[in-house]
């Protein structure tokens, strides 16, 4: 099974955002979000993106963790993909009412500890203006630093 990540990133001024899904229809409708912007998007596998010898100062992944066949496979090759100092920023949560669905925070930051150098957990269920509404279910962001 082939999970998708889309990325349509805010990219300022003297960054490259790079992002890989593997729908490419989501590439596409990436690709126009961030014309004109130094911008480059790949289809590929999120747990391993196909970017070769390539390192980056940052790795976001939103909401993908959660439904990957192996969460700390697809965490080590991420981190694998910094730079030293780079930071693995991933926001994910546990939600639903039927049947929860989701990565809670201690067990991402668990698998996380023996790879990286700093982890911390930001929480976000409490912020509206993320979510379009009021939140009561988890949601973070864990940002960890590579050694």
């Amino acid at each position: 099974m082939r999970h998708r990540q889309s990325v349509a990133p805010r990219v300022r001024a003297g960054a490259q955002s790079d992002g890989c899904g593997s729908l490419p229809a989501m590439v596409t409708l990436a690709r126009q979000k961030l014309a004109g912007r130094d911008a480059a998007f790949l289809i590929g596998d999120a747990a391993a993106p196909p970017v070769g010898e390539q390192r980056f100062d940052a790795v976001l992944v939103r909401h993908v963790l959660w439904a990957l066949p192996d969460p700390g496979r697809a965490l080590r090759h991420w981190a694998g993909l910094l730079r030293p100092g780079g930071r693995l920023v991933l926001v994910e949560g546990v939600w639903g009412t039927a049947g929860p669905v989701g990565i809670p925070a201690e067990r991402l930051t668990g698998l996380l500890t023996p790879i990286a150098g700093q982890v911390r957990v930001e929480r976000l269920s409490g912020d509206p203006l993320l979510w379009g509404g009021e939140v009561t279910d988890e949601r973070y962001a864990v940002v960890a630093v590579t050694a």
